[in-house]
C-alpha cells in the first residue's frame, strides 16, 4: 500500500531481466550507433507507439530512466536560464524537486509557488492570475506528490494563454489513472506536455515517459536527451514498459476505476471508525488517501511510528501519512472494509500478521 510503488507482472519481469539488461542501444541521426542493437531499437519504437496509443497522443518519449529525468528533459526543453516557472509548493503536497535548491538551481530558472487552497485542494485561480501578471512565467507545472484531486485545466489553460505561458502536467503519481481514464481525462486537451513516472499508479518498471501533441516540443525534447540529460536508455526497462503498456491497454480502465473507488471507500471506512482521513466526505479521487496526523497523535503516534507499526504486520505504507490503493487494486481486492479493519487493529495495538500472510497467500494478479 505504498503510494509510490506497484507490482510488475511475470511477463514484465521477464522482459526486465532479459539479456537486454546488460546491453547498450543508441541512435544517432536515426542510425544505430552500436552493432547488434537492431532489436533494441525495434523494441524502443514499438513501445513508443504503444504508449502514444494508450494516451491518445501524437508523440511519446519513453527513454527517460525516471520521472525526475523526464521532468529535467521537459524543463530543459521549455525553459531558459533566468526564466520564471510556477509549480505547486511542497507545503501543499508539491514535488520537492521543483523547490529552489534543486531543479531551479541546477537549470538556472526561478520558481514561484502556485496559490493553492490546502483545505479544498484547489488552485486559487484569482490569485494565480495576479501572480502571473507579476512574474510572467514561461512555464506552469502542475502535479503533486500528495495528489488527491483533479485540476480545472480549462480555466488554467485560459489563464496561461492570456500570459503566453506553456502548461505542463507532472502526472508521476497518476499516470496509470490517466491512462485508465479514471482521473483527469482532459490532460492532453489542455496541457502542452504530460510526463511522469511509470511505476506508481502505472504498473510498469521504474522509469519515465513524456507525451505531447506538439511536434516542435517533441523535437526539442529529443535533442535534450542523449548526452544532455542521459545516455543509454536501458533497453530491458523499455521492453518491460512495452509489456506493461500492453497490459494497461487491455485492462487499464477497469483497474483505474477500481483504484479510485477503493481509495474513496478505504478513506470512508477508516474515517468512520477511528483513523481520521483528510478531505471528508470525498477523501480522494486518486490512488492515495491522506491520514489526518491529529487522529494519530491522540493515540501517541505520528506518521513514522504508525507506518512502522503497520510494517511490522506486513502492511507497507510510506512515513508521510499516505496510504495507497494501486497495488491492492491490481490484485482485484475490493473489500475495503476488510482492509480498513486490519489497519484499525494495528492502530489499536493488535497484531494482524497471520491474517495478512493468509491474505497474501491467496492473492493473484488480476489486472
Amino acid at each position: 500500500m505504498q503510494v509510490s510503488e506497484n507490482f510488475l507482472s511475470g511477463d514484465a519481469k521477464e522482459a526486465l531481466s532479459s539479456d537486454m539488461a546488460s546491453r547498450y542501444s543508441l541512435e544517432i541521426d536515426g542510425k544505430e550507433a552500436y552493432g547488434g542493437a537492431k532489436f533494441s531499437e525495434e523494441v524502443l519504437h514499438t513501445t513508443e507507439k504503444l504508449v502514444a496509443r494508450l494516451y491518445g497522443s501524437r508523440y511519446a518519449e519513453v527513454r527517460p530512466i525516471g520521472g525526475h529525468i523526464a521532468s529535467e528533459i521537459v524543463l530543459l526543453s521549455l525553459v531558459s536560464r533566468k526564466d520564471n516557472v510556477l509549480s505547486i509548493p511542497e507545503s501543499n503536497g508539491g514535488y520537492t524537486g521543483y523547490e529552489g535548491g534543486y531543479l531551479p538551481q541546477m537549470l538556472g530558472f526561478k520558481n514561484y509557488h502556485i496559490p493553492y487552497d490546502n483545505a479544498t485542494q484547489e488552485i486559487r485561480l484569482d490569485k494565480l492570475e495576479k501572480l502571473m501578471q507579476v512574474t510572467s512565467p514561461t512555464l506552469l507545472v502542475l502535479g503533486q506528490s500528495f495528489f488527491v484531486r483533479h485540476y480545472d485545466l480549462k480555466a488554467i489553460r485560459e489563464i496561461c494563454d492570456r500570459h503566453g505561458t506553456k502548461l505542463a502536467y507532472d502526472g508521476s503519481h497518476v499516470m496509470g489513472l490517466i491512462a485508465g481514464k479514471a482521473f483527469q481525462k482532459d490532460v492532453l486537451d489542455y496541457c502542452d506536455v504530460l510526463f511522469g513516472s511509470t511505476h506508481k499508479s502505472f504498473f510498469g518498471p521504474q522509469g519515465g515517459i513524456i507525451l505531447t501533441n506538439d511536434e516542435d516540443i517533441y523535437d526539442t525534447m529529443s535533442r535534450n536527451i542523449t548526452w544532455r540529460s542521459m545516455d543509454n536508455f536501458h533497453p530491458s526497462r523499455v521492453a518491460a514498459l512495452g509489456v506493461a503498456t500492453e497490459e494497461m491497454i487491455r485492462s487499464g480502465e477497469k483497474y483505474a476505476s477500481l483504484v479510485a473507488s477503493n481509495s474513496h471507500s478505504l478513506g470512508k471506512e477508516l474515517n468512520d471508525n477511528g483513523i481520521g482521513v483528510r478531505f471528508s466526505p470525498w477523501f480522494s479521487e486518486t490512488h492515495q488517501i491522506l491520514i489526518d496526523p491529529q487522529s494519530l497523535s491522540k493515540s501517541g503516534l505520528d506518521f513514522r511510528t504508525f507506518s512502522e507499526r503497520l510494517e511490522e504486520n506486513g502492511i507497507i505504507t510510506d512515513r508521510e501519512g499516505r496510504v495507497g490503493t494501486a497495488e491492492i487494486s491490481r490484485y482485484g481486492l475490493n473489500n475495503m472494509h476488510e482492509i480498513a479493519e486490519l489497519i484499525l487493529k494495528v492502530f489499536r495495538g493488535e497484531s494482524v500478521k497471520d491474517r495478512v500472510k493468509e491474505m497474501l497467500s491467496n492473492m493473484s494478479l488480476k489486472y
